[in-house]
C-alpha cells in the first residue's frame, strides 16, 4: 500500500495587509514618541523600513529593545493565516519607563538574505551587529488583517 502526503502552505501577506497591521505597530511607537524616547522621524523611518522588509517577505520578527536590552517588545510575523484575532493597539504601560531610556530596533531577517535587500538596508543606514533579546515573554497581543499579522510579546521585566 502506498500513501501520499502533501503539505500546503499559504501566504496571506499583501501590501495592504502589511500596512494595516503596521498602523497598529505605529500606534505603539507613538507612545515612545510622546514620552520623548524616540523622535517622530525615527519612528516613521522604522515603520517604513519594517513595512519594506515585510512586503519583501524577509522579516521573521522585530524587537523594540529598551534600556540597553533589559526589556522590550517582540513582534513576530505570521503570514500563514493563523493569526485571526485583531486586538486594539496600545496595552503598554509606558509611563513607568524612565525619561531618557534608550530604545533601539532589532530586526531578525530570513536567511539567506538576497543582495538587493542587503544593499537597500545599507542605503537606509542599517547596521548588522544587533542581537535578539533573551528574556521571558509575556502578555501577548495580536494585530491582524485577513490572516496576516504580528504577535506582540512583552520581553523581560517591565518597570
Amino acid at each position: 500500500m502506498t500513501y501520499t502526503a502533501t503539505v500546503s502552505q499559504s501566504n496571506t501577506m499583501t501590501d495592504a495587509r502589511v500596512r494595516a497591521v503596521m498602523q497598529k505597530v505605529a500606534a505603539n511607537l507613538n507612545a515612545f514618541v510622546v514620552l520623548g524616547l524616540v523622535t517622530a522621524q525615527c519612528a516613521q523611518k522604522w515603520v517604513d523600513d519594517l513595512t519594506y522588509l515585510q512586503v519583501e517577505g524577509q522579516l521573521e520578527f522585530f524587537e523594540l529593545q529598551l534600556a540597553g536590552r533589559s526589556f522590550g517588545l517582540r513582534y513576530t510575523i505570521s503570514a500563514d493565516g493563523s493569526v485571526q484575532q485583531d486586538s486594539a493597539s496600545g496595552g503598554i504601560d509606558v509611563y513607568g519607563i524612565s525619561a531618557g531610556t534608550p530604545v533601539q530596533l532589532y530586526a531578525n531577517l530570513k536567511s539567506p538574505r538576497p543582495q538587493y535587500i542587503q544593499s537597500e538596508l545599507e542605503r537606509r543606514g542599517w547596521h548588522f551587529n544587533g542581537k535578539r533579546l533573551e528574556a521571558p515573554e509575556s502578555e501577548h497581543r495580536t494585530f491582524s488583517s485577513n490572516g496576516y499579522g504580528v504577535v506582540r510579546s512583552k520581553l523581560g521585566p517591565w518597570p
